[in-house]
């Protein structure tokens, strides 16, 4: 099925590389594609998942091309030389006539910028989190690092901590650019939240079972605040690695029926425990290994635009995403007693939750609309054209 948009779009291609297409948590490359109506967008991935969830066309699958007698040089080109078989992406560019090449993630983009030469495309990178972290201390990945920001025109970065950061792990400073991301407001209805005094109050994740995530101190903040605010509910939704330590804890007497493990859901599931949910946490941390959210989770700009209070932390770029002390009540990083402390106030302050609400749409509206983002995005673009 044919995007309208891409069809009303002026003929200028951009060729957008992301493998898988599209991850489940994708949902703002999506939303990237989908609103742009100066340029018209293509994808090119070496996987296809989720097509229906997030519907596009045209979207060019290349796994065909790493399988039968294809697959060694595959493997050895992806893996030993650190770069994919240029051969079918250039096919691919030359029929869709593609005029600059935009790469999402650090390890797509240092895997593909071979291909902005012969001929010579502008080449742009968006960094999203584990890419700008644990990643660049593997000396592997260092070395196709470097080569990704000896070829790289622009390395585009989702707030100004992560810009730091690239600069740090050798990105050219000057070509540094800094474009927040962006959700469609239309999508997430606004509705004020309030307490009914008798029902529970719910509030939500939605995370990776990993350890940058900081799962773990919200349910100590939970426990902590069990006695004091019985009708304390938590749902989570997500799956990982730290599976078995989180369902461990959430069965300890202090938290049982407390907190609810929803799993992985699909995205329209999420978008109704939002409308559900009475607050959002978010309460990430710098992992052991230096994985971090690089920018802040997409959710923090969701449930605000939903009108939702947050508690979270100040970890990389979610001060820059939350208004701190209006719209979220922020604590240090692996500090459960301060995040307990911020849902406490949250929850011992009910009459405030509306306007935390609106002052959390007001700064989505004003800075992470979708439309917005993708307006600087073009900028970045026709910097380059």
């Amino acid at each position: 099925m044919r995007n309208d948009i891409a069809m009303n779009a002026p003929s200028t291609t951009i060729a957008h590389l992301v493998t898988p297409y599209l991850f489940q948590t994708g949902s703002w490359i999506h939303s990237q594609l989908t609103h742009n109506r100066d340029f018209r967008p293509i994808v090119v991935t070496q996987r296809l998942e989720n097509a229906t969830a997030f519907s596009f066309d045209p979207v060019f699958d290349l796994a065909p091309h790493a399988r039968g007698a294809a697959r060694p040089w595959f493997l050895f080109s992806k893996f030993v030389l650190g770069r994919l078989p240029a051969g079918p992406y250039r096919e691919i560019f030359a029929r869709e006539e593609v005029r600059l090449v935009h790469a999402h993630l650090g390890w797509e983009g240092a895997r593909t910028a071979h291909l902005a030469r012969s001929p010579r495309l502008p080449f742009v990178v968006s960094f999203y989190g584990q890419d700008a972290g644990p990643i660049p201390r593997k000396v592997y990945w260092r070395s196709l690092y470097k080569r990704l920001f000896a070829v790289a025109d622009r390395v585009l970065a989702e707030g100004p901590h992560m810009g730091r950061v690239l600069a740090e792990i050798g990105a050219p400073a000057d070509r540094v650019r800094v474009v927040h991301l962006g959700i469609p407001l239309q999508e997430f209805p606004f509705s004020e939240r309030r307490d009914s005094g008798d029902d529970p109050v719910v509030g939500l994740i939605a995370a990776s079972f990993r350890e940058k995530k900081g799962i773990i101190y919200s349910l100590e903040a939970v426990a902590r605040l069990a006695r004091k605010h019985p009708r304390l509910r938590l749902r989570i939704i997500g799956d990982g690695p730290l599976h078995t330590a989180i369902l461990a804890r959430t069965q300890a007497p202090d938290l049982a029926g407390r907190v609810a493990l929803l799993g992985y859901q699909p995205y329209p599931v999420y978008k109704q425990e939002l409308a559900r949910a009475h607050f959002l946490m978010a309460p990430s941390v710098t992992a052991v290994d230096g994985d971090t959210e690089g920018g802040a989770p997409v959710c923090l700009m969701e449930a605000q635009a939903s009108g939702l209070p947050v508690v979270a932390t100040t970890h990389c770029d979610i001060p820059e995403v939350t208004r701190p002390g209006r719209s979220a009540l922020l604590a240090p990083e692996r500090d459960p007693a301060a995040l307990a402390a911020c849902l406490d106030e949250l929850l011992s302050h009910p009459e405030r939750w509306p306007e935390m609400g609106r002052a959390g749409r007001a700064h989505i509206e004003a800075e992470f609309d979708i439309d917005r983002q993708v307006s600087q995005m073009n900028e970045v673009y026709r910097e380059l054209l």
